[in-house]
């Protein structure tokens, strides 16, 4: 019998490894072994009990894993395959997806699954999976945060005239910064952080399209906020031109009542807009090519990867984390 340990947040800093052990496969479900997974700011925010939830809860959403068995009506996928997801479910017929917004599907939190990322194993609905054509790397666990960035800039509209800053090099902030440097038509941008470790590490992988800056030069045409705080939110507001855009990625639920919001960008008449998740399915398709052609060795140098016992003392310690990302490596099951 396969028994693989999952982690479930069963209060607030408090994680627990549990075992889990695989129940019959539906017939259009998959079971996909977990490989990597990225440490996401939302999952942060409920560690530290910023956040309204029942507990316990599984966590871990941006993923990368190999499809063990597949159910027996699942058409597309077979076991050895790779494959990611946004954990978002679609179900085609609302308005939302009807209307080009998916991403917003009335039943998007049905949750046709049956774990999360910082585990071993996991069943799955197959229409949450996607194919990644690539050998196993740890950086395609970007691919669900790498595509809610390219929904962000997207919304922004940038144009190559435009100046552009980037607040936070955190885990959001550095994929920003991966997406503007491998767009189509690549935009020159500046890129700050509160911790000059972070920014070390960030500066040698933008080069030479963007700028490591410890203070913002000037303001900006376009600012995007990904630092997941308050000030680095008054400092998006307080750095936008006239007339200009900031765009907030940034989870900020019981960090900030945004009083600030309306002073400052009211006389500056600039466009505010939060987005939190990934728009249409297409932009985690982006995502996932983009990882597989554009990433290298200089962006392999801003993530760590640590193992999956760890896990507990790297919520506590990632806040002060040097690094730009930490994604968790996840063992192999027991007896497989």
């Amino acid at each position: 019998m396969t028994v693989a340990p999952s982690y479930f947040l069963t209060g607030p800093r408090t994680l627990e490894s549990r075992p889990w052990e695989p129940a019959v496969l539906p017939a259009d479900w998959v079971r996909i072994r977990f490989r990597f997974c990225g440490l996401c700011g939302s999952d942060l925010s409920m560690f530290e009990g910023r956040q309204t939830i029942s507990y316990p809860i599984a966590v871990g959403h941006e993923f990368i894993a190999e499809v063990v068995e597949c159910g027996t009506a699942v058409d597309g996928l077979s076991p050895g395959d790779l494959v990611t997801s946004d954990l978002n479910y679609r179900c085609g017929k609302c308005e939302p997806c009807l209307s080009g917004r998916s991403h917003l599907c009335e039943e998007g939190q049905i949750g046709q699954f049956g774990n999360r990322g910082f585990a071993g194993l996991g069943d799955i609905h197959e229409s949450y999976l996607l194919r990644v054509d690539a050998p196993l790397a740890a950086h395609l666990a970007l691919a669900e945060p790498l595509s809610c960035v390219i929904h962000g800039e997207s919304w922004a509209d940038l144009q190559p005239s435009d100046s552009v800053l980037v607040i936070g090099a955190g885990g959001m902030g550095s994929c920003m910064a991966f997406a503007l440097c491998n767009r189509r038509q690549p935009v020159p941008f500046d890129i700050t952080d509160e911790m000059p470790s972070r920014l070390a590490l960030i500066a040698e992988a933008i080069n030479p399209l963007g700028t490591a800056v410890s203070v913002p030069r000037d303001e900006y045409d376009v600012v995007f906020d990904l630092s997941g705080s308050e000030s680095g939110l008054r400092r998006a507001c307080e750095r936008v031109k006239r007339g200009g855009k900031v765009c907030s990625l940034s989870h900020l639920e019981g960090y900030t009542n945004g009083e600030f919001l309306l002073p400052t960008l009211t006389p500056r008449d600039a466009t505010f807009t939060v987005t939190y998740l990934n728009g249409e399915i297409e932009n985690l398709k982006r995502a996932a090519t983009m990882l597989v052609n554009g990433w290298g060795p200089r962006w392999d140098a801003i993530i760590e990867i640590v193992p999956l016992h760890q896990l507990q003392e790297t919520y506590e310690n990632r806040r002060r984390s040097r690094w730009c990302k930490t994604i968790i490596e996840i063992p192999e099951p027991l007896g497989t």
